[in-house]
């Protein structure tokens, strides 16, 4: 816990720390205001459908799951690589402290990290969400991808409980790519370097995956399961497709951080 908290001290010192939350919650607010004056919401108020205050957190998750991954990783890349070329790594392994709580420090930092500027920007949109429009049921498409195929109802609860489901969904998304910069941040000695190769992995990712050739691979990159979290806005939630995703998730998770858990255990940052 004393880890955590020395790595919290740090993170706050960080101006990035707050760039990402402020551009998030921005992000948030905007998507609220649009919601509130976008014509093309009128035809529902015509309808008779009443929007509720929990769309405007359901429509941040996307941006959330965009952009969430890109702060994430500058934290993450500077938790060691940055540390390292500051020479604070050194200064912190001398100390009486075993370099697997360093490593669980920055990996719980990451962590929590992510689940802040999930539920933070989660928050702070429904409560602007209940002040434009108030708190009730929730009206959604069926498909979320063609308005025409006609709306089910959420009650507000379930609409809640699905809401708090796919945040975490996101969460842990993030969590995977901060995973992947903490893995190159083990070995690497620039803070921008591990982000750098992050975004450029996640570039390759997604061209393989638009490839014929490289199709029946798709499955298994990380990019390919950007929009996974939208199973819990279905009608009926697909929890076969969920649990897929979520099993190909946890392997980066846990993958990179063996690794990189591996390599910052025996790299030499002493000597």
């Amino acid at each position: 816990m004393s880890v955590l908290i020395i790595e919290i001290k740090k993170v706050k010192a960080n101006a990035r720390t707050y760039l990402g939350i402020l551009i998030l919650w921005g992000l948030g607010v905007l998507i609220g205001i649009n919601v509130w004056h976008n014509p093309q919401l009128l035809p529902l108020r015509y309808l008779g459908f009443r929007l509720s205050g929990l769309y405007v957190p359901g429509l941040t998750l996307f941006p959330l799951a965009l952009i969430g991954p890109i702060v994430t990783i500058l934290i993450a890349g500077e938790t060691i690589a940055g540390e390292r070329i500051k020479g604070t790594l050194r200064m912190t392994l001398a100390r009486p402290v075993s370099r697997r709580d360093v490593f669980l420090g920055k990996i719980a930092l990451v962590v929590l990290y992510a689940v802040f500027i999930v539920f933070s920007t989660l928050l702070v949109t429904a409560i602007l969400g209940i002040l434009l429009f108030g708190a009730g049921d929730v009206i959604m498409p069926a498909d979320l991808g063609n308005l025409s195929s006609g709306f089910y109802s959420l009650e507000s609860g379930e609409a809640l409980v699905r809401l708090l489901l796919a945040g975490t969904a996101v969460s842990i998304y993030i969590i995977a790519y901060g995973s992947i910069a903490l893995f190159f941040s083990s070995f690497l000695n620039h803070s921008l370097a591990s982000p750098i190769f992050t975004l450029v992995l996640t570039a390759t990712f997604t061209v393989l995956e638009n490839l014929e050739f490289f199709k029946p691979f798709s499955p298994y990159l990380i990019t390919h399961h950007f929009l996974y979290w939208q199973n819990f806005m279905i009608e009926q939630i697909n929890w076969t497709g969920f649990t897929g995703s979520l099993t190909i998730i946890a392997l980066y998770i846990a993958a990179c951080l063996c690794f990189g858990g591996i390599i910052f255990q025996w790299r030499d940052e002493v000597s």
